[in-house]
């Protein structure tokens, strides 16, 4: 099956429509979390070999946080729905990740496209601990995490060109 989509929520979807499967995918969890009336967090757990051939993604936890109505949100609701998506980060990071464990942020993306500037975005208000913790280790709190950010951009390539040296 091909598809035109990177969320495993789509892909699911896509792939249950496909097969006319009514009930669950076998190796696919999916739950939705209502958070209010404009949130709703959903979670597709892949858990075997036939849930990442279903949906052509390797096992793991794939979480689809959905906002309605965001382009039209005033600025508390906006605060209110980076709370929603840190606190999801969190979980993941105290999930996967030791608390005394360094942590690199990649902020992948094209800051000059607007759909695809976020990663850059928040790359850049990454409050980043590594160099502060080695260099001047009085100025930090006890306990806190050595943090480092980078933002490559996106390279193109050219892969299939047909590329001429004048």
């Amino acid at each position: 099956m091909i598809f035109r989509t990177d969320l495993a929520l789509e892909r699911r979807e896509i792939y249950k429509k496909a097969n006319a499967i009514e009930n669950e995918i076998d190796g696919i969890e999916c739950n939705e979390e209502r958070v209010n009336d404009r949130v709703s967090i959903t979670r597709v757990n892949i858990t075997n070999e036939n849930g990442e051939y279903a949906l052509g993604k390797p096992r793991g936890e794939y979480i689809t946080l959905d906002v309605a109505k965001v382009k039209y949100m005033e600025e508390e609701s906006l605060e209110k729905i980076s709370t929603i998506l840190s606190n999801e980060i969190k979980k993941l990071v105290d999930k996967h990740i030791k608390s005394e464990d360094s942590v690199l942020v990649v902020g992948l993306g094209n800051e000059y496209v607007t759909p695809d500037a976020l990663g850059p975005k928040v790359a850049s208000d990454i409050e980043v601990t590594r160099h502060i913790i080695k260099y001047c280790p009085q100025f930090v709190k006890e306990g806190t995490r050595e943090i480092s950010a980078v933002s490559p951009g996106v390279l193109r390539s050219y892969r299939n060109r047909n590329i001429r040296n004048s």
